[in-house]
């Protein structure tokens, strides 16, 4: 009988462990720092702060893989400013990403018809076959909805991202985003092997 060291296996403990990029993007104000603080389990901040540049934070999320094994993936979650003012900056930040979260105000029309400019600059830098989910943020103000849920559903066919409408600042389905986008990306990487 053979063990896993002498089939050169490395285990530990049954667990693997993987460092993802992921690109958090969308128009100025549509929450997408808030989607992080809230990730990470600290205090949501009523008073919007732009983000200068970029944010970098790292936040681990267990899952299972395919063959039931717990799975770590530590992702490296850059929260791209999304200021006109920083888009020179754009490329250097999207450059190796392994996936994407495409951001929108469920209360902005605005913000919901650029995700396509979002998504044609995360082409144009070779982003295309990435992993990507689409987020509609802000579903606590349910009364101020702007984009309705078949136009969303639209977009997130011609995207070929799964949908999600969150929330912020109640916590609504931030951690299943998360999560979602850390499976996509591990399947994606499984599947390059």
């Amino acid at each position: 009988m053979t063990n896993d060291k002498e089939r050169g296996d490395i285990v530990f403990q049954g667990k693997t462990e993987m460092i993802f990029k992921i690109i958090v993007i969308g128009d100025p104000a549509v929450g997408k720092t808030s989607l992080l603080t809230n990730f990470c389990g600290e205090k949501f901040y009523y008073e919007y702060v732009p983000t200068v540049g970029v944010n970098i934070t790292k936040e681990p999320v267990t899952i299972k893989d395919d063959m039931g094994r717990d799975t770590t993936i530590n992702l490296m979650i850059w929260d791209i400013a999304g200021q006109p003012q920083f888009y020179m900056l754009h490329r250097p930040y999207f450059n190796g990403a392994d996936g994407m979260m495409l951001v929108y105000d469920i209360t902005r029309s605005s913000s919901f018809s650029n995700i396509n400019n979002w998504f044609n600059t995360s082409v144009k830098y070779g982003l295309s076959g990435i992993p990507r989910i689409l987020i509609g943020n802000k579903m606590d103000l349910k009364d101020e909805r702007k984009i309705i849920l078949p136009m969303a559903e639209h977009l997130s066919e011609k995207l070929a991202a799964p949908f999600f409408e969150t929330s912020a600042l109640t916590g609504e389905k931030v951690k299943s985003i998360f999560r979602k986008i850390a499976e996509l990306t591990l399947y994606s990487k499984l599947e390059e092997k």
